[in-house]
């Protein structure tokens, strides 16, 4: 950020650090974080008050996991093998990997779904199967404007959830999209009409892709959805897990809900370090995201 790192700030302390729900950092901005925890803190913007600006300590004595998000870990795992001694300063790693269908409202993901197999295998290779988290988020049905046929971004879910069970994970987060004015703005002028199923609706969907994960064992799990609770076989999801983070690290931390999300989020406190504007601008740029800013 373009913050005069001079300026003395009270340092805030959080022993998990998330990284980032506001936009792709481990695909676009390893470089970025690398230098944060060189210089051993990160200053933070509140993207919705920009007066208000945070210091975030990355010293190791403060931080215990780190919690990454990202739809390509590419570059997170080149950074990693290239500054070993640096991740390993931490005690704990934790990944939030989303590997939706690939969609035409996903058009710069820019690598492959067996790359993403083989990335994510990486992870539970190196890191075990409890520090990752497969999600297929969001599931959204839409229109072309010049159509009335409903598409949706499920194409490759059967193959999704075959490889990721094939891998060992036993466990996926999902949601519907939420379609909020941007998104609904953004898509329009992209030649899309997102659609939101009613609930009844919503629930034969999930009863069907819950065939497939029974099948091959894996747990679906709801982010912000309590209707969606209803159903018997879904969970709610703790995507920031102070649980599974205490047995990653050996080591006891607060457990605290995270009262900065929405209302039905199941996280543990943490501390975001990503923004929304600049250098955060996220370069997937995916025609239904909330957290892209509207005018793109």
């Amino acid at each position: 950020m373009d913050i005069a790192l001079s300026e003395k700030r009270p340092i805030i302390r959080s022993p998990i650090i998330s990284c980032s729900r506001r936009t792709d950092i481990p695909a676009f901005l390893m470089y970025w974080v690398i230098k944060a925890v060189e210089i051993g803190y990160v200053d933070v913007i509140n993207p919705f008050n920009r007066n208000q600006i945070s210091r975030i300590s990355l010293n190791p004595d403060d931080v215990k996991c780190w919690v990454w998000w990202s739809k390509n870990f590419g570059e997170w795992i080149k950074a990693y093998e290239n500054n070993i001694d640096l991740f390993n300063s931490f005690k704990g790693h934790s990944f939030q990997f989303t590997i939706n269908s690939p969609s035409e409202l996903e058009k710069n993901i820019g690598v492959s779904l067996d790359d993403r197999f083989k990335q994510l295998e990486w992870l539970t290779k190196e890191f075990s199967l409890l520090a990752v988290n497969y999600r297929h988020d969001p599931i959204i049905f839409y229109k072309k404007k010049d159509s009335n046929n409903i598409l949706n971004n499920l194409g490759k879910f059967k193959l999704i959830i075959e490889n990721v069970s094939k891998i060992g994970i036993r466990e996926m987060i999902f949601s519907f999209a939420t379609i909020y004015s941007k998104v609904k703005n953004r898509m329009n002028a992209r030649g899309y009409i997102p659609i939101d199923p009613p609930l009844k609706k919503k629930k034969e969907i999930l009863n069907k892709l819950m065939q497939i994960c029974t099948k091959f064992d894996i747990q679906m799990k709801a982010c912000c959805q309590p209707n969606l609770l209803e159903i018997e076989g879904i969970e709610q999801a703790h995507c920031i897990d102070a649980y599974k983070i205490e047995q990653l690290i050996n080591e006891k931390i607060p457990k605290i809900k995270d009262t900065g999300q929405r209302k039905d989020c199941g996280c543990f406190k943490s501390k975001d370090i990503g923004g929304y504007s600049g250098i955060f601008r996220c370069k997937h740029n995916c025609d239904y995201c909330y957290a892209s800013p509207a005018k793109r």
